[in-house]
């Protein structure tokens, strides 16, 4: 016989006037929960989805075309390792503004993939140096 759960389920609480991003919402309910992806890695894309499956990295999430990042939560990815992909040509300002965001909320790692550019992967916080870059 198993024991009912008892324990209220959790659910993220934005911060007043955010929301989450496309496809947050199971992984910000987890952290509320004080639980972790196991290999403590997100991946987050910058305007788009991609069209493949997207598992071999982690959890991944959007920062959707329409909505500027700073209108977002970001909150949940403290302490996590976070992957930032984006599109070859991305706007600057959009990357810009999503860089800030991300290093507001405390990461432990943001690395920058950006596909079809040399270097394809820039550290902006490593977690032997903080914070490399300033976005």
């Amino acid at each position: 016989m198993t024991m009912p759960d008892t324990a209220p389920h959790a659910f993220w609480r934005c911060s007043p006037g955010r929301r989450l991003p496309a496809h947050a919402r199971d992984l910000a309910d987890a952290r509320a929960r004080d639980l972790v992806p196991a290999q403590r890695q997100v991946v987050v894309y910058l305007d788009r989805w991609p069209a493949g499956p997207v598992t071999v990295l982690g959890p991944a999430i959007c920062c959707p075309p329409d909505f500027h990042p700073g209108r977002l939560d970001w909150r949940y990815l403290a302490a996590l390792s976070v992957l930032v992909v984006t599109q070859p040509a991305p706007d600057p300002e959009r990357l810009r503004h999503l860089l800030a965001e991300l290093v507001a909320a405390r990461p432990k790692r943001l690395i920058l993939l950006r596909p079809g550019k040399v270097p394809a992967a820039e550290f902006i916080i490593s977690e032997a140096h903080g914070v490399e870059v300033q976005p």
